[in-house]
């Protein structure tokens, strides 16, 4: 009978050690909603930020797009706020499961940002849990946990130099080998 004790005090110190490696940032939140408020990074007022289905979660992200930009730009930025919507959740909260989708939010030009409109045709949606996220950044960047993407700054937290090597296109492995790993949980225009 005290080996099965052992045993069974041995499997909830790893349990424990993994969770507590996972969520190792000091700032922490409940809700995808929290979060946000908290960041301000996408706001519900200027219509880059809105939860679809709280439950699931299941939350879209709007980067501006200006009219007058190459469509490249619209396209990397559109996965930057995927990806932020992806790995920026599981970095700060315990939620196992999230369904992001980024659609681009076009602007005429600077001085008209009251007249926006959602480009739902270059929508991309990401559906992951944690395990998938972790595998897919694993296989790109050596990382021990989701919490590694993040580090501790002056003002906050702001992606890890691991991390953007995959955030940004002019970096390797880059942007595009992030895409193209993240393509197998993506609906939308993928490519």
């Amino acid at each position: 009978m005290t080996f099965v004790k052992a045993l069974i005090l041995l499997s909830a110190a790893a349990f424990s050690s993994t969770a507590l490696a996972e969520l190792s940032l000091s700032e922490q939140y409940d809700t995808v909603e929290e979060l946000m408020y908290a960041h301000q990074d996408y706001d519900p007022s200027n219509n880059t930020f809105e939860m679809l289905d709280s439950d699931k979660p299941h939350y879209r992200l709007s980067k501006l797009a200006f009219a007058s930009e190459p469509e490249s730009v619209t396209y990397y930025e559109n996965w930057r706020a995927a990806i932020y919507g992806v790995y920026n959740v599981f970095a700060h909260t315990s939620i196992e499961k999230v369904t992001v989708t980024a659609t681009p939010l076009e602007i005429p030009s600077f001085q008209q940002r009251d007249q926006t409109t959602l480009l739902d045709d270059e929508s991309v949606t990401l559906e992951m849990n944690r395990e998938q996220a972790f595998d897919v950044l694993a296989s790109l960047i050596d990382i021990d946990s989701l919490s590694d993407v993040k580090v501790s700054a002056e003002y906050g937290y702001q992606w890890s130099e691991e991390f953007i090597t995959v955030y940004y296109e002019d970096r390797q492995p880059g942007l595009d080998a992030l895409i193209s790993e993240l393509n197998r949980y993506c609906r939308g225009k993928c490519e």
